[in-house]
């Protein structure tokens, strides 16, 4: 479906974001990451066919995955080699794969399902998610320690074999947690797309109200026998693009301060600005969550 394509492609983009910004740790891990990612997920599609949501998760999973283990690697492991970087980066995903293999029928059940646990989950979701974070927390022992490079690897791939094994234990929860992003994920897509066309509406109105205050500003400048504007430590007459970015900055309550009013009537027209830039987005927001709401039976079911 289109909702489908779109979160694939957002996920492309994280990824290729991902990828890019890994070379700073190493220029191959950015493949092993591309790579880890295609055959995961394939394995996957293979394992449970049309789980397309749940295998879209799992794929932002590992970007979050990659996220956390190249933060790791550069706190406390940048001086290993870039071959213990690429198999420790991929022993958790084989551990997951491995694990998801074992208990395929019980996971397929639940990815076939397509609904979302009845209660929380919370309790369990920690139960494998505090000892992977034990295990991280302890590798920021290792830098104060007098070692060379080659048992810093040792230790790095005793610390990611650790959380592989608890990974490949935990594999049916994980899948649980994913699948219920998943479908949350596909009802936040099912949303957006009934939120177009009030949004739209929203940025219209929004648009008119900047360049009508930005124009406010110009003329006033042009029409007045000082300058109402500091601009960059300078007192001079504002221009309309200039008018325009202050007319933002200031609807948005930001105030960076590069431009600011320094006339009395100026700063009762920012004033009014602000306010009605307050109002509109309060009411603007409310327009368009309601707008937003199920409307019909069918949209009562949406995971969201």
């Amino acid at each position: 479906s289109k909702s489908w394509l779109g979160g694939a492609l957002l996920t492309a983009l994280l990824l290729g974001l991902i990828a890019l910004s890994i070379r700073s740790v190493s220029g191959d891990l950015t493949f092993v990451l591309l790579g880890s990612v295609g055959l995961v997920v394939g394995a996957f599609h293979y394992l449970f066919p049309g789980s397309q949501f749940f295998t879209l998760a799992l794929t932002n999973f590992i970007g979050v995955y990659a996220c956390i283990f190249v933060f790791f690697a550069e706190s406390n492991f940048h001086n290993i080699s870039p071959l213990i970087q690429a198999i420790a980066f991929v022993l958790p995903l084989v551990a997951f794969l491995g694990g998801a293999w074992w208990r395929a029928e019980d996971i397929r059940r639940i990815v076939m399902s397509r609904r979302l646990r009845e209660g929380g989950h919370f309790d369990r979701v920690f139960l494998w998610m505090a000892p992977v974070w034990g295990i991280g927390a302890l590798t920021f022992l290792v830098p104060e320690q007098d070692m060379d490079t080659q048992t810093i690897g040792a230790i790095f791939l005793l610390a990611m074999s650790a959380i592989a094994a608890i990974v490949a234990l935990v594999s049916r929860d994980i899948a649980i947690f994913l699948l219920d992003a998943g479908l949350l994920f596909e009802g936040f897509f099912q949303q957006s797309a009934r939120l177009v066309l009030p949004a739209f509406a929203f940025l219209t109105f929004y648009s008119l109200c900047i360049i009508l205050f930005g124009a406010i500003y110009t003329i006033m400048d042009r029409f007045m026998a000082e300058p109402n504007f500091v601009i960059e430590g300078v007192r001079r007459d504002i221009t309309f693009a200039e008018g325009i970015y202050f007319s933002i900055v200031t609807f948005a309550t930001v105030g960076y301060g590069d431009i600011h009013p320094v006339s009395g009537v100026v700063r009762l027209v920012c004033g009014i600005e602000i306010v009605m830039g307050v109002l509109l987005l309060l009411f603007g927001f409310s327009a368009i969550i309601g707008h937003a709401r199920p409307t019909s039976r069918s949209d009562r079911n949406d995971p969201l």
